[in-house]
């Protein structure tokens, strides 16, 4: 299908400029009207001088700042300097970007420099973390009440972290709840033990075996009744702590093997809520969390009794009104299915090869049999089935995932989907519910019940051909001249010509980077990430999907994306403009990649184009 042409081409970006004051103050009134913060450096050559001199500016705001601390760290006088001078530190790299200096002398063998900085401007500086408190209070809020609590955690935490880090931390105020201003501080530690305080872990089903030893303990994970939609937690396994386990739609699992699979009665679990492992996504957070105590909350250890009786677990599944048409026997599928379920727990692949066509049984070997997956308690005969074209959609298997090399564990609901064979063509890692239930809650103008179940389909598709390293799916998605930008937010530009290809401006603003790519040369740098990773696993929220005026199939997709491999780890927001006139053939017009929102929160999207 030949591609439309983009009319107009609009990025905006906000880039913050750094306002100082005129150089025109005397070193009399920077010393003594008490507006500034000031160092003088003495030494013998300007190099020294001025270092010396960035140490005494730093002393002096320490100074400054000191008493407003009193309430978070409570020690001796010894630890409390230290915290205040690490907390200093924290605003380093941001006060050099404010400070002024005068070189006040410079002859062979002696340099004198005087490096200062308004008050007004230190302010800003502190009001930048303000914000940044505020904007994670904001996203914690929001995880929270769609029950991912793994992100409420770390928003919350992280938002803590740096509240104890500034001056006016005990002054701070939000609005938490809509109605008033409550203080950050006190709330922070509140929501955070409120969240360890209404998860309930239960165990649905004890499998056990005896050759050799094992105990499998599969659980349901609720906030608040409600299933969990992710949380990553480690457990005890009778002499150490596992590798972190991630929760998905409310399922967990404890893996005992040898005596402890005999013996352990209770097991502990510990809620991860620092994520000191993501931290490098902020850098604010990464310093804090590498130089200063960190609060600890015992709340996020939880026992959990293995003899009590078992639950049936609540997943509130989506409702999907979608009918398989008499063409296919759902019997049989669903004996297939059973097959391939059976032969993976017992992991004896190869028995089940005739259920697949070959590039689904090639899926299958890279997803499933290639790896240490094991398959958690779901009855087959409860697996959702429906039509999608001609195709049926077996809705969904979860399978917790680990690695031989790694010590990351995740839980994902796999996705098969059958021909009217009976035989599988595709695996796929299933959207959150959450996602899934914002496509089909669309009006109708925004497309069939079918239509929105395609765009599903694609968005897993998409999300699993990372995991499978499908190079070839990849490739075919994505139009020829599609519009690729990698990295940082990109200037305005203008169209030169019909080909979306050569829309993009000239690049020469140093100060955004980022990097526009041929659709040969991004799939080079994706082949080159599938070669050194073992594994790949990408994980939505807060996704927003919209689609164009009209009757046009076109859809645009905000997606704030984490991105996991066993090298690499990164946070940003995807933005993907796709074409689904032919949903067996859906194409990829453009696709953007920002590491941080616009300064007004918005991200990349369909209203920075215009179609002919």
């Amino acid at each position: 299908m030949k591609m439309r042409n983009i009319k107009n081409w609009i990025l905006f970006i906000a880039i913050f400029v750094t306002s100082i004051e005129i150089s025109g103050q005397t070193i009399d009134e920077i010393k003594f009207t008490g507006k500034y913060n000031w160092g003088v450096g003495i030494a013998e050559n300007y190099p020294a001088a001025r270092r010396h001199a960035l140490q005494m500016l730093s002393e002096s705001i320490t100074v400054q700042i000191t008493s407003q601390f009193t309430e978070i760290v409570k020690e001796t006088e010894k630890e409390y300097s230290s915290y205040v001078e690490k907390v200093v530190t924290s605003y380093s790299a941001t006060v050099l970007n404010q400070y002024e200096e005068r070189i006040l002398k410079e002859e062979p063998g002696k340099a004198e420099v005087l490096i200062f900085i308004s008050k007004q401007n230190l302010q800003k500086v502190f009001d930048q973390r303000q914000q940044t408190i505020n904007d994670f209070i904001v996203q914690g809020i929001k995880a929270e009440n769609e029950v991912r609590l793994s992100d409420a955690l770390r928003y919350y935490y992280w938002a803590l972290m740096l509240t104890r880090s500034h001056p006016e931390n005990t002054k701070l105020r939000h609005n938490f709840d809509g109605n008033t201003e409550q203080p950050v501080l006190l709330n922070l530690y509140d929501r955070i033990n409120s969240i360890f305080t209404f998860i309930r872990v239960v165990p649905t089903t004890i499998v056990e075996q005896e050759n050799p030893v094992q105990k499998q303990i599969q659980l349901a994970i609720t906030y608040r009744n409600k299933p969990v939609q992710d949380l990553d937690y480690c457990h005890f396994t009778g002499d150490s702590y596992s590798g972190t386990i991630s929760v998905r739609d409310g399922r967990g699992i404890v893996v005992l093997t040898g005596e402890a699979a005999k013996e352990l009665k209770n097991v502990n679990f510990i809620i991860e809520y620092q994520y000191q492992n993501k931290a490098h996504f902020e850098p604010d957070v990464k310093f804090i969390a590498e130089n200063v105590a960190l609060p600890f909350f015992e709340k996020a250890l939880i026992r959990v009794n293995l003899e009590g009786e078992t639950e049936e677990a609540n997943t509130e599944a989506v409702k999907l009104n979608i009918q398989t048409a008499p063409q296919f026997n759902c019997q049989q599928i669903r004996n297939n299915l059973q097959q391939i379920v059976n032969a993976t727990k017992k992991r004896d692949y190869a028995t089940v090869k005739q259920y697949f066509t070959t590039e689904g049984y090639d899926m299958y070997n890279k997803l499933i049999a290639n790896g240490r997956v094991t398959v958690l308690a779901t009855p087959t005969d409860s697996v959702r089935m429906m039509q999608v074209g001609n195709e049926i959609m077996a809705r969904s298997i979860p399978m917790l995932f680990a690695f031989s090399n790694n010590n990351v564990k995740f839980v994902e609901n796999v996705v098969f989907t059958f021909n009217q064979e009976g035989k599988v063509i595709t695996l796929a890692y299933e959207l959150g519910q959450k996602a899934i239930e914002d496509i089909l809650k669309r009006p109708t103008g925004f497309g069939t019940p079918e239509e929105k179940y395609f765009l599903i389909k694609f968005m897993e598709d998409y999300k699993t051909a990372f995991a499978l390293k499908r190079q070839d799916y990849l490739k075919a998605i994505f139009d020829d001249n599609a519009l690729i930008i990698v990295g940082n937010m990109v200037k305005e530009t203008s169209q030169k010509d019909g080909n979306m290809a050569n829309i993009y401006g000239q690049l020469g603003d140093d100060k955004v980077q980022y990097i526009r790519m041929s659709k040969n040369e991004y799939m080079d740098r994706l082949n080159a990430s599938f070669r050194r990773n073992e594994f790949i696993n990408i994980k939505f929220e807060e996704n927003e999907i919209r689609k164009v005026q009209g009757e046009e199939k076109i859809y645009g997709i905000q997606i704030a994306q984490h991105y996991y491999s066993s090298t690499y780890a990164d946070k940003g927001y995807l933005f993907l403009m796709i074409d689904m006139t032919d949903s067996t053939a859906p194409k990829i017009y453009v696709r953007t990649w920002q590491p941080q929102k616009n300064e007004d929160g918005s991200v990349i999207g369909l209203e920075h184009f215009k179609l002919k």
